[in-house]
């Protein structure tokens, strides 16, 4: 899953402070009286090549493995100081090697995936001479937008195309299905290479920042509240926790230059589909790694991470992921 990219919402107080805090408000987008359009580009790369059975290592015969590029396109605006709307349109482009019967399969899925809208406000904000501290929060709507074809796949291995409870789109399509009744098992399923879900969910958010001097802090909590999609699949509620201790190496009223170390924790139970769970949908990882966040004036922000998995624990037979880098851009109009 990737992690749904929001604006900050800002900030700024009304009164004049030191060279080093002016500098943070800038580096930490708190300007309480700037409105207005934004755009901005994000990407995250997974690289997944370990194959795993409830949470061990286990061999990969077939070498499989997925690189998975999602490209999120951002747009918002300002519409008071303290709330902001914004829109995410993600461009997903995956390739894959995995086992398919007796053979390997190596193909690739791209297109557009699930837009998302999202209402950002300041819930909080404290300014002294020499630290500030911000809550927000949002509320986001992710649409069925992507094509949620690849969910197909998600049918047993003893399944025909003429069972009168396979769905007629399931027996046109060419997907049919990843479960093979020969060779070895698969760790990338229909539900690790859709485009979209096929349902409508909401998006929960929280944000804090906090700074004193050149030191500062952040926690993220991103909440997804699933229903029900195509092909009556449903895919588990899943929470992600980041957060972290950073300094700011460069402060001046022109740009901001800082450095973080990120803990990440993404977690999401077992899919349903068919009212049935699907022993091989359910994963908690735990990632750690840098952070790197830069500024220029207050038009220009960018943020580079990379996350590696310290802790990985699934359920079943799954693909797990090695690596994971994270960029951003936001321009301020």
């Amino acid at each position: 899953m990737a992690v749904v990219v929001l604006f900050s919402t800002v900030c700024r107080p009304q009164h004049a402070c030191a060279c080093d805090i002016c500098a943070v408000y800038t580096g930490t987008e708190l300007q309480e009286s700037r409105s207005g359009l934004r755009v901005g580009i994000a990407e995250q790369f997974t690289h997944a090549a370990t194959l795993q059975n409830d949470g061990e290592d286990t061999d990969n015969p077939a070498d499989e493995w997925l690189d998975s590029s999602i490209t999120q396109l951002l747009i918002g605006y300002g519409v008071h100081p303290r709330v902001f709307l914004q829109a995410n349109v993600p461009i997903i482009y995956r390739s894959f090697q995995r086992a398919h019967g007796t053979r390997t399969e190596r193909s690739s899925e791209s297109g557009v995936g699930d837009l998302s809208l999202h209402a950002i406000g300041t819930a909080y904000s404290h300014v002294s001479e020499n630290s500030l501290q911000r809550v927000s929060v949002s509320v986001g709507v992710k649409l069925p937008t992507g094509s949620p074809s690849r969910l197909r796949e998600e049918l047993g291995g003893d399944a025909h195309a003429d069972d009168p409870n396979i769905p007629p789109v399931f027996r046109s399509h060419r997907f049919w299905p990843r479960h093979a009744k020969s060779g070895p098992p698969s760790g990338i399923h229909g539900h690790d290479l859709a485009l979209g879900t096929g349902s409508t969910d909401v998006i929960l958010g929280a944000q804090w920042i906090g700074t004193y001097r050149r030191l500062y802090g952040t926690a993220m909590l991103q909440y997804f509240v699933r229903t029900e999609g195509s092909f009556d699949y449903t895919y588990a509620n899943e929470t992600i926790v980041s957060g972290g201790p950073g300094v700011f190496v460069w402060l001046s009223h022109a740009s901001t230059l800082g450095v973080q170390s990120l803990l990440t924790v993404d977690t999401k139970g077992t899919d349903v589909m068919h009212g049935e769970r699907l022993g091989d949908t359910g994963m908690t990882i735990l990632y750690a790694g840098p952070a790197v966040h830069w500024t220029w004036k207050t038009n220009l922000s960018a943020d580079v991470a990379i996350d590696v998995p310290a802790i990985r624990n699934n359920t079943a037979l799954q693909i797990m992921p090695d690596i994971r880098v994270r960029t951003g851009f936001v321009w301020r109009f």
